[in-house]
């Protein structure tokens, strides 16, 4: 924003006190030097009527001593008309002897007129009046005429103060001509004075607004070395240190945002008055929102979670942590939120809001039910074939001297059954753990999946055959391959196909399926047999799940084969998928990617 230096207030209070100034000044030395000019006037004035008199007394002693009036009055008369100047003189009884511009006869008796008074007293008397004789103001100035110690007369000059009006207006015009051409180059000079100092200001003040709005781009470019100067380099330094700090300031702040819009927990901020300041993505996900239309709503206003919007009160008006849980439906899922609120403080310690984490432990909770599963189930699962075991070798051990031959080598039998699936069940569980810590994979090539899913059907056709089952194989003619560790990848598709043998009834078909789908390899494995029902199907991949415990034991398995196919399948960047219902079959579908060329 440019500011228009005609415009600026400042300047022109400045410059008004600068005009009031002036003109006061000009009044002062003009009132003064009238004062003054008056005073010598009148006292020039003063000086000639005292001259004037003294000649005037001199020359009238003559004729005051022999009474020759008529003469003396033609002889003033020719005076005061070459001199400009009235004369009088009159006697010591106060009667006017001779005048120069009046008759004496006609006149008054002088004796009572102030400077005749001060003449006798003082010997010389000064007064100014107006004269109603010539209708004007007279300075008149008397003198006592003297001989021989007595008193004659006086001689009485004077002269109209027209005089002193028109040198004091003279001198008036002079001065204020003057006054005026020094007042108009100084107000000049004040202008642009006024000017050099103003401007600089308007320019600080352009540069402190746009500060204000942001823009600390701008600098002064003055070139001086007095205060201002030092102000401007100020202004400037201080724009460069904001500048720093509010880049700095902005690139925390970028570091802060895209921290907690990374962060998987939720995170929300309201000020006093509960309205949203902060909502990072993981925040709106959980509350079904979004992050731009909720800033500066209250927070009651976009969620209608009880728990949350009271957490975030209790925050406000609390200085500890608070830790609670909330449940939260999604669709038909229900999620486990814990939430950690914080008062959030401002200057002097003062709480101008609050913040809450929201942490969904939804799949830790899930974990720990596994673990605990896993623990309890993989104890069961343990102990059996070890107390078999145990108790048949007890019994043999008791009655081995009455027990038959065929009796002992039906207790061994079984003793070497129990051992074998204890055997397996720690294998299994050593091998689940190798593919969990996906430390031990060997050397990943490509692998042909139509010879891999071929060796494992091979080596479990004698269990087909038992049960009477038809396999039936279904691959391409040209290869598929994957970058695989062999052994795992042949585990994975033998787990599933000896799934399917163990849960299809006598007589019934499974089908082997390897295509390609959006540059994955699919592998199918479906069966006839019992099927899985709806709530099981989210937890057949856990380790020592069984759909049928009572079914799964009797035939054999240690519960850990879809859980040993799930994380290979995951180390492999694939993914696995079922359907089935109960009673018509399973389908398990394995999507892995191909092995790029």
């Amino acid at each position: 924003m440019k500011m228009n230096f005609i415009k600026s207030r400042l300047l022109w209070k400045i410059y008004s006190i600068f005009v009031v100034i002036i003109l006061l000044a000009a009044v002062i030395v003009g009132s003064l030097t009238g004062a003054h000019i008056k005073q010598k006037t009148l006292n020039e004035v003063q000086e000639t009527l005292t001259v004037r008199a003294t000649f005037l007394s001199e020359l009238s002693v003559h004729y005051l001593q022999t009474k020759k009036a008529p003469q003396l009055q033609a002889k003033i008369k020719v005076l005061g008309q070459k001199s400009a100047t009235r004369l009088t003189v009159i006697g010591s009884d106060g009667v006017v002897v001779a005048d120069s511009d009046k008759d004496p006869l006609v006149m008054d008796n002088h004796s009572s007129r102030p400077e005749v008074k001060e003449a006798l007293l003082y010997a010389s008397g000064v007064t100014t009046r107006f004269s109603s004789t010539l209708k004007t103001k007279m300075m008149y100035l008397a003198q006592a005429v003297r001989a021989n110690q007595q008193v004659l007369g006086y001689a009485r000059v004077s002269l109209p103060l027209t005089v002193i009006d028109q040198r004091i207006s003279e001198s008036r015009k002079a001065i204020i001509f003057g006054i005026g051409v020094v007042a108009l180059l100084t107000l000049l000079f004040g202008f642009f004075l006024a000017q050099h100092f103003i401007k600089p200001l308007l320019s600080m003040t352009q540069m402190a607004q746009a500060m204000a709005a942001g823009d600390f781009s701008q600098r002064l470019t003055l070139q001086r070395k007095d205060e201002i100067g030092s102000l401007a380099k100020t202004f400037n330094l201080m724009a460069e240190k904001s500048e720093q700090r509010i880049a700095t300031i902005n690139l925390d702040r970028g570091k802060l945002n895209a921290i907690l819009s990374a962060m998987g927990e939720g995170v929300i901020a309201v000020d006093r008055e509960e309205h949203v300041i902060h909502i990072n993505e993981a925040a709106a996900l959980m509350l079904g929102t979004e992050t731009g239309r909720s800033l500066g709503k209250p927070i009651w206003e976009i969620t209608r979670l009880q728990d949350l919007c009271q957490i975030l009160t209790d925050a406000s008006l609390a200085a500890d942590e608070i830790k609670r849980s909330m449940k939260i439906s999604f669709g038909i899922r229900e999620r486990i939120i814990e939430m950690h609120a914080v008062p959030l403080k401002g200057s002097a310690e003062k709480i101008v809001g609050a913040m809450v984490v929201l942490l969904d432990v939804s799949e830790l909770r899930h974990l720990e039910t596994v673990r605990r599963d896993f623990v309890t189930n993989a104890s069961h699962e343990l102990k059996t074939p070890i107390t078999a075991i145990r108790a048949l070798v007890e019994t043999v051990i008791d009655d081995f001297e009455d027990m038959e031959k065929a009796t002992q080598l039906s207790f061994l039998n079984k003793i070497n059954n129990q051992s074998h699936r204890l055997t397996a069940i720690t294998v299994d569980l050593m091998a689940l753990s190798r593919f969990e810590l996906q430390d031990d994979w060997g050397v990943k090539m490509p692998v042909d999946l139509g010879r891999t899913i071929d060796n494992s059907y091979q080596s479990l056709i004698p269990s087909a055959e038992e049960k009477s089952l038809r396999i039936e194989i279904s691959t391409p003619q040209h290869t598929i391959e994957i970058q695989s560790d062999q052994e795992s990848l042949d585990q994975a598709i033998t787990n599933l196909l000896d799934n399917a043998i163990k849960y299809t009834p006598v007589g019934g078909c499974i089908w082997v399926r390897l295509k390609e789908s959006n540059n994955e390899a699919v592998i199918e494995v479906e069966d006839t047999g019992i099927g899985i029902e709806p709530d099981d199907k989210e937890r057949i991949f856990e380790r020592f799940y069984r759909v049928d415990k009572a079914r799964s034991r009797e035939l054999g398995g240690t519960g850990l084969g879809l859980a040993i196919v799930r994380h290979i399948v995951m180390a492999h960047n694939g993914r696995i998928e079922v359907e089935s219902l109960p009673g018509s079959g399973s389908t398990f579908r394995i999507h892995l990617p191909l092995a790029k060329v």
